[in-house]
């Protein structure tokens, strides 16, 4: 073995050392770990294609070639992807957020506690609704898997503990989707005011914007966006790629 393949299984190993940390010993850093994963696999797949290709014969040349391409496209499309991700978060800041109705997306609860995720939405929906007085919060999410109450429920305490008038706060507990945090909300703003057709701000994570501007203009809302931060780089990291992945799917799926 070269001193150059052994530097690169290093590399290999290293990295799925860094996703069973990721994986196994922390929460929340899941597609990450997927991600290293993947990469270990790919350098560990190179490695033996030089050693296959070493031999002569043509067609492992020619696999390495096709690998090798694809991968560059991906990193590509991947590297764009997040581009356009980054650039729309902030999209709306210059023609302003104000809106009538503002709705916060779910996200984990640890038991009865808003996770790191979820509680830099309701710090951002805390801030928009003192800086927005008249408008209504709809806080949108059900009950998952070892959550003790709903998004939502958890999200409506957090915010009326934290000053918001409880009569500000509505309740959407079934959704279990972005998607479903958006057209569960549209069909509440359309139940208390048919025909709406103002603005509705929608409160998440920077990463998640464009994917859930998209599903509101599907729901026929015309919003904008706020967004809060978790504030912890490597998660950061975690949901930008993540995201990148969902929004290919919602492409195709739609």
């Amino acid at each position: 073995m070269t001193r150059k393949e052994r530097n690169w299984l290093f590399a290999a190993l290293a990295a799925v050392l860094a996703a069973c940390v990721l994986k196994f010993a922390l929460w929340g850093y899941g597609f990450l770990a997927y991600g290293l994963f993947g990469a270990a696999a790919l350098i560990a797949f190179f490695l033996l294609m030089d050693r296959w290709c070493a031999g002569g014969t043509k067609f492992p040349r020619i696999l390495r070639s096709a690998a090798a391409y694809a991968l560059a496209f991906f990193c590509v499309v991947l590297a764009l992807t997040e581009v356009v991700i980054i650039q729309d978060k902030d999209a709306d800041k210059k023609k302003g957020v104000s809106a009538d109705y503002a709705v916060v997306l779910g996200a984990g609860v640890n038991g009865t506690e808003p996770s790191r995720s979820l509680l830099a939405r309701l710090q951002a929906a805390k801030k928009y609704a003192d800086e927005y007085p008249e408008a209504v919060l709809i806080v949108s999410g059900g009950r998952g898997a070892g959550e003790q109450v709903s998004e939502a429920e958890c999200m409506k305490t957090w915010l009326v503990e934290n000053g918001v008038s409880e009569e500000r706060v509505i309740e959407e507990t079934q959704a279990e989707s972005t998607r479903q945090n958006i057209d569960f909300s549209a069909a509440i703003i359309r139940t208390r005011t048919p025909d709406y057709s103002g603005k509705v701000c929608i409160i998440t994570e920077g990463y998640h914007v464009l994917r859930a501007r998209m599903f509101a203009k599907d729901a026929g809302l015309d919003a904008v966006a706020v967004y809060g931060n978790t504030h912890l780089p490597v998660l950061t990291v975690n949901y930008y790629f993540r995201e990148a992945f969902a929004v290919w799917y919602y492409l195709i799926k739609r």
